[in-house]
């Protein structure tokens, strides 16, 4: 049974299906999973990471860390910034809520293998979160 832990969580942000969503992408990409931290921080600490580990000074959503080897269990650490994902919410006219699980759905994907690095790859990762989110709200309905 994978174990699902969330830090630092932000007053009026629901987390209730979050369990659920990375479920059913681990699932869905037939990976065992041992852990899952989830992590919310401020825009800036979250930048501040970037820079320091990715070398770029930019504001991102998310930051993922896998923590295992290859060949065992994932475990892994999700960082979110709900700052950068209401903007993105915004930008995309989007609801907050969906833009949150997208870009939960984002992380679990990197933490299951999957890179955004070229036009390609970053498709693909588009359309696998756009199958799991369907997903997620079929679960919650």
């Amino acid at each position: 049974m994978m174990q699902i832990e969330l830090f630092n969580l932000v007053p009026g942000i629901d987390t209730t299906a979050f369990n659920t969503t990375l479920d059913l992408v681990i699932r869905g990409e037939n990976k065992p999973a041992s852990f899952i931290n989830v992590i919310f921080l401020p825009r800036d600490e979250l930048r501040a990471m970037k820079l320091e580990y990715f070398g770029l000074d930019v504001y991102t959503d998310v930051i993922t860390f896998n923590l295992n080897d290859i060949e065992d269990p994932l475990e892994g650490e999700i960082y979110l910034s709900h700052e950068q994902i209401r903007k993105n919410a915004e930008e995309y006219n989007a609801d907050f809520q969906t833009e949150l699980h997208r870009v939960l759905i984002h992380g679990c994907l990197h933490l299951c293998g999957y890179e955004d690095n070229t036009p390609e790859l970053k498709m693909l990762m588009t359309k696998l979160e756009d199958k799991y989110l369907a997903r997620t709200v079929s679960e919650q309905a």
